[in-house]
């Protein structure tokens, strides 16, 4: 069994479950660690803090699964596995969520969608691909799914060079999977859409937009970075009449799907083209009662972050004028490096003597089937930040 000794002053977060030892915290290991492999963790002066794996490839050297000296082997992780169930159990009344999240349900690199019978999964670093088999089985007899897909096709970093795969692992995956939320029926392309099909993580944001959309009556909507048509698609569930802007030709088809699937293809238009350029291009100002802004992650690293938040405050500079007096602007980034007040910031520069202001609704965050821990500060990426535009 590999042992590591860590720096002092370390012991605190390992305390806390935090789930990540770096490479340069560790002072010594005895035994071999050539390879991935279980080991247990010491303080400097060898009191006992845990157990977990260690990743040779990794900057991020050991992952902490636990606290105890508990055997890290089949049970140990059908455990997890069943907690992460019950809790979306007790969530959510249609098998339609991320089951497994990461870091969120002490899993760090796992990532399982369930869409009813259909898993989508990725393993995201050496250590969840050396447990793929092991962890399939323990899937297949906790939910009994008629397929599993993998999409570990996702960017990755130097640091950790595992096999980029996707595939069928299990039964059988129809090319398009039929899943339900908030009384809106989505299509989704698990095998070629991106990341893993759905971004479940904005289930809230969603039910706010469709809520704020009804509650006020807004009649005219716009989805900027619009995917699948989300957004989009609960602005035209409560009323409005929306337009769905992405540049990806193949994720309007699927939205074009959506629409006529829940009968709103008279209420909802997509267009092609790069953000940017159709606010650029978009004559009538004060037209849209409501606009929500939706972007990829522009800011992967804190050094990112300078150009990130200019290319917020663009986007808000060319949103605005498009807003109607006493509309809803919604602003999202699933950046971790981003913060609410960088969102804040972003308005507040671009609306400085334009005689616009901007006042709260709401913020949203990821969806609970994508729990964030306090110990783990990265494990919360996703904000929205919703309010109502007055002009003068």
């Amino acid at each position: 069994m590999l042992i590591a000794r860590i720096r002092k002053g370390e012991e605190g977060k390992v305390r806390n479950s935090y789930p990540w030892i770096f490479k340069d915290e560790i002072i010594s290991l005895e035994g071999s660690a050539d390879v991935v492999c279980e080991v247990n963790i010491f303080s400097s002066n060898y009191e006992f803090l845990g157990k977990g794996f260690f990743n040779p490839s990794s900057t991020r050297a050991i992952m902490v699964l636990t606290n105890q000296d508990e055997e890290l082997g089949e049970m140990f992780f059908g455990r997890l596995l069943q907690k992460a169930l019950l809790k979306r159990e007790r969530l959510f009344n249609r098998p339609y969520y991320r089951l497994v999240h990461g870091e969120g349900d002490r899993l760090p690199g796992l990532i399982v969608d369930r869409y009813g019978e259909i898993l989508a999964v990725q393993f995201r670093n050496s250590i969840m691909q050396k447990k793929r088999e092991m962890i399939l089985g323990l899937l297949r007899n906790l939910v009994n799914p008629k397929g599993i897909y993998e999409r570990s096709d996702f960017e990755m970093g130097v640091e950790d060079r595992i096999e980029r795969h996707t595939g069928l692992l299990f039964g059988e995956v129809p090319d398009s999977v039929e899943i339900e939320e908030d009384g809106i029926k989505y299509l989704v392309d698990v095998k070629n859409s991106q990341k893993t099909g759905f971004f479940f993580d904005q289930r809230d944001s969603r039910a706010f937009c469709k809520r704020i959309t009804a509650e006020l009556s807004l009649e005219k909507g716009l989805d900027l970075f619009s995917f699948t048509g989300g957004f989009g698609l609960n602005m035209a569930y409560s009323g409005a009449e929306a337009i769905c802007v992405d540049k990806s030709r193949d994720d309007l088809d699927r939205g074009r799907m959506n629409a006529v699937v829940n009968r709103l293809d008279n209420r909802l238009q997509l267009v092609q083209s790069d953000v940017l350029d159709f606010l650029a291009g978009f004559e009538m100002k004060n037209y849209f009662d409501i606009v929500v802004v939706d972007p990829p992650s522009f800011v992967k690293h804190k050094r990112e972050l300078p150009h990130g938040i200019s290319l917020f405050r663009r986007l808000v500079e060319r949103t605005l004028p498009l807003v109607k007096d006493g509309g809803v602007l919604g602003l999202c980034t699933c950046a971790y490096n981003i913060a609410i007040e960088h969102l804040v910031e972003s308005i507040r520069r671009s609306t400085e003597s334009t005689g616009i202001t901007f006042s709260h609704l709401a913020i949203t965050l990821q969806s609970p089937d994508h729990p964030w821990l306090v110990e783990v500060p990265e494990s919360l990426y996703l904000k929205c930040l919703w309010g109502l535009v007055a002009k003068e």
